[in-house]
């Protein structure tokens, strides 16, 4: 029930900006421009969530998305390497740091919080000692980063509309088959499946209404067509696969999950790696939008990426992670941002914002969750 209010209060809000602000906040390019921006903090939160569904936390995700932006400016254009092998060595090394998170949590036992926040220090540090502790960027005498990789990280990059239609009904397929499944305890199955098939029909209806009567599917860039595409990967591997449940049983009860023969040590192992992996290709991204690497680029990522993640406990969800609330989530974060700086407000009360809807997240999650302990579901 919280999720459908949060889910409601986002469309109230959202049809205050359209009659206060009009053509300001309703054109279509300048929202679909506001998602591409912010791939590289979505991508961060798909990050977070792969640990919190482990039970734990990783504050180094920022320090590793900065790494990942200098190894990626850096490789390519000062040792000259070609992009694809740099792009390799870039996700391995995203690999790397989470495995070390792991073995600091797991292997050694130290705080999740502690351990993190170190290795967090440890992964800027390291940027900053291989950039000099300044800005790299290609210059004159260097080798050019490639026009592909550029466009990847522009909004006037597009893929092909062919590429996009198949991703989106893909993706409303399966939110189709999602909602099917995810029944509510109040409902029987007998109950729920002509409901669930009514509500799958009106997704695939609207996604085909969206195809063939408005633009925005032009709008859409390569990275954030890249971004439903790892969303997606995840979201099968998290909720279709043995690991998922298992990762799921780990965070919701180690325990318990030990005695039922969960291999929990391995299952964390496994999504700090995961996490690094993600991590690493939020600074790629980030790298190629800038077309250089800034000291400290992740660090201002971190608090909407958790914002955004822990708002999909209240969306799609009764007071669990989940993949798309984080992605959707963080959209709506960006769009209330954007349209109370378009009001007039200074951009500087973003973080305002963030740290508001991740209190506000975590309370009501909270709530949830000793109501459904209280009730006994």
């Amino acid at each position: 029930m919280a999720g459908s209010w949060t889910l409601l209060a986002f469309v109230v809000i959202f049809v205050g900006y359209s009659l206060w602000l009009g053509e300001k906040f309703l054109v279509v390019q300048n929202r679909m421009f506001d998602i591409h921006s912010i791939v590289p903090i979505l991508l961060l939160a798909l990050a977070a969530v792969a640990t919190l569904l482990a039970g734990k936390f990783d504050l180094s995700i920022s320090g590793m998305a900065t790494l990942s932006a200098f190894l990626t400016i850096g490789l390519a254009s000062k040792q000259g390497l070609p992009m694809g092998m740099v792009l390799v060595i870039v996700l391995v090394v995203g690999i790397l740091g989470g495995l070390l998170n792991a073995l600091l949590v797991v292997g050694l036992g130290i705080n999740t919080f502690i351990a993190t926040l170190g290795t967090s220090g440890l992964f800027l540090g390291a940027s900053a000692v291989y950039s000099g502790g300044t800005q790299v960027a290609p210059d004159s005498t260097d080798t050019p980063l490639p026009t592909w990789f550029s466009n990847f990280g522009s909004f006037t990059g597009k893929p092909p509309t062919a590429l996009v239609v198949v991703v989106v009904l893909v993706g409303g397929v399966l939110a189709a088959v999602a909602v099917l499944r995810a029944r509510p305890a109040r409902f029987s199955a007998r109950a729920w499946r002509p409901l669930a098939l009514s509500l799958g029909g009106v997704i695939l209806l609207g996604l085909l209404g969206v195809l063939v009567f408005t633009p925005w599917l032009s709008d859409l860039s390569w990275a954030t067509t890249a971004l439903l595409l790892v969303a997606t990967a995840l979201w099968v591997v998290v909720d279709k696969t043995v690991f998922g449940r298992e990762l799921r049983a780990t965070g919701a009860n180690p325990e318990a999950a030990k005695l039922a023969g969960v291999h929990t040590a391995r299952t964390t192992v496994v999504a700090y790696a995961l996490t690094g992996l993600l991590s690493a290709m939020a600074g790629v991204v980030a790298a190629a939008s800038l077309g250089a690497a800034q000291p400290a680029l992740g660090v201002p990522l971190l608090l909407p990426a958790f914002a955004a993640a822990f708002l999909s406990t209240v969306l799609f969800s009764r007071g669990h992670f989940n993949v798309w609330g984080a992605v959707v989530g963080g959209v709506f974060l960006q769009w209330v941002s954007q349209g109370l700086v378009n009001g007039g407000l200074a951009f500087t009360w973003n973080d305002v914002v963030n740290g508001f809807v991740l209190v506000l997240a975590v309370s009501i999650s909270s709530l949830m969750t000793r109501s459904s302990s209280s009730t006994g579901h």
